[in-house]
């Protein structure tokens, strides 16, 4: 049905071409915080928001482009009071600052989620215009006006640029004759895969893609390779839509017959080689087979994240400073990056697999796990995604490299010591509130420690990809 809609309308649009280019993402101190919009007495909320979502977004190629900030609780975004958002939003405002969310935005934009009420709050202003859009959200009691609109032609002036999604300002909240006003003002527009089926459709059975060429749409929650595919693939939506969010990623469906590319079987080898306590001759032996992949492991290795006091120029010196745990380690990124034709998709689950391994590492560090804990710890969030790589059942993908039972048991059985860390880290990405609560308290850890782990762990992952791309 869709997809059916999708072809009508590329077949009924005669509009403009859009001023973006198709797929293009549109595209800068603390202060005092707006007052309540709403009379009466303000509800008790926590003094932070526990753990903050921020999730990946993708572009067409899917590689990482920006990241989502959202209030914690997504049902609140259809029922909260003018007086509840404008506290949700300066804790918002104001965790993101002391967060220093700005140092993952060098190379990327972020999506940054306030409720229309705050549109005067001064702190805006510090944010980045060149890198923030600021995804608007409606309060229940409080509808979009003239002066909304007035605020929002301010901002724009300054540089700053908006979306919202269409789906959650109904007549109650967007009064018709201020939908055009609204929406012509949007930078992007937002579709939620997640939502029923005919939010989904709505904006569409509404025209708005045509009535405003110049929106970029975003995406989220896309919960299939199909799904994906209805956005980029079929005519009038491919057009249209530049960024993508969700599970589709890293949703793992078996292909028949699917086989390791050979270079990846190399790697795989000379992993089983290390395991097995293979002298370091027989290790470069497999080296010299493909050149390519010793020059690519020597470069993740002598990357200035590491902070080798010499650069390592052998796989004999990489034994004997680094020794065979860490050179193990190193070598699990070969598997992502070691395909002929390397596509965004390769990338995009290596980076969330440094991102799981840094974060899972990071945590046993803080919880006083041992160094050697900590280095399977990483191995586990960098093996966690092997099957969607390669494409075949986890237990196969692992089976060659002899792994600590630990890790396995982590990986297959979702039991054990670094299980906590693995679900803590999947939760994060699924924004599973309740579960990052429950795991953490486990864990004895508090949400203001996950939160900067989690983000120093989501720079350390970009900023090892942006050191080491071609």
């Amino acid at each position: 049905m869709f997809k059916n809609l999708f072809d009508k309308l590329s077949r009924k649009e005669d509009t403009p071409q859009a001023a973006n280019e198709p797929g293009a993402v549109p595209g800068a101190s603390k202060a005092a915080p707006a007052s309540p919009a709403a009379a009466g007495p303000a509800p008790v909320l926590p003094h932070t928001l526990g753990f903050v979502t921020h999730q990946p977004l993708h572009d067409m190629q899917l590689r990482v482009v920006a990241y989502e900030f959202m209030v914690r609780d997504a049902v609140k975004r259809r029922e909260s009071s003018a007086s509840q958002w404008s506290q949700y939003d300066r804790l918002m405002i104001s965790t993101l600052i002391n967060m220093d969310v700005f140092r993952l935005l060098a190379f990327r934009r972020a999506l940054v989620h306030i409720s229309t009420i705050s549109l005067g709050d001064p702190a805006l202003e510090g944010f980045p215009a060149e890198r923030v859009i600021f995804v608007l959200n409606p309060a229940m009691d409080e509808p979009v006006t003239a002066d909304t609109i007035s605020k929002i032609d301010a901002h724009r002036a300054a540089g700053r640029r908006f979306a919202i999604e269409p789906a959650l300002f109904g007549h109650g909240v967007l009064p018709p004759p201020l939908q055009d006003d609204m929406l012509s003002r949007m930078d992007m527009l937002i579709m939620d895969f997640a939502a029923p089926a005919d939010e989904v459709l709505a904006p569409f059975m509404d025209q708005l893609p045509g009535k405003y060429p110049a929106a970029r749409w975003y995406a989220r929650n896309i919960g299939s390779a199909e799904e994906f595919d209805v956005c980029v693939k079929t005519p009038g939506a491919a057009k249209r839509f530049a960024l993508y969010q969700g599970s589709f990623l890293t949703n793992f469906h078996p292909v028949p017959n699917a086989k390791a590319d050979a270079s990846q079987m190399r790697v795989l080898e000379i992993m089983r080689l290390l395991r097995a306590g293979a002298e370091s001759r027989e290790i470069d032996a497999q080296f010299k087979l493909d050149s390519v992949l010793l020059f690519k492991l020597l470069r993740f290795i002598n990357s200035p994240m590491n902070g080798l006091s010499r650069k390592v120029m052998t796989i004999e010196e990489s034994l004997m400073l680094l020794g065979r745990e860490s050179l193990f380690k190193w070598l699990t990124m070969l598997l992502f990056t070691s395909r002929k034709s390397e596509d965004g998709r390769s990338l995009a689950l290596l980076e969330r697999s440094l991102f799981r391994a840094r974060f899972m590492e990071a945590l046993g560090q803080k919880g006083g796990n041992h160094k050697l804990e900590c280095e399977h710890l990483f191995l586990t969030g960098m093996f966690s995604l092997l099957d969607s790589l390669m494409q075949v059942e986890l237990n196969e993908a692992l089976s060659p490299l002899e792994l600590p039972p630990t890790v396995i048991d982590a990986l297959l059985n979702q039991h054990g010591l670094f299980a906590p860390y693995l679900a803590l880290a999947i939760s994060a990405e699924q924004d599973n509130h309740e579960r990052m609560t429950t795991l953490a308290r486990m864990l004895k850890l508090d949400a203001e420690d996950v939160n900067r782990i989690h983000l120093d762990a989501m720079v350390w992952a970009q900023e090892i990809l942006g050191q080491n791309a071609d």
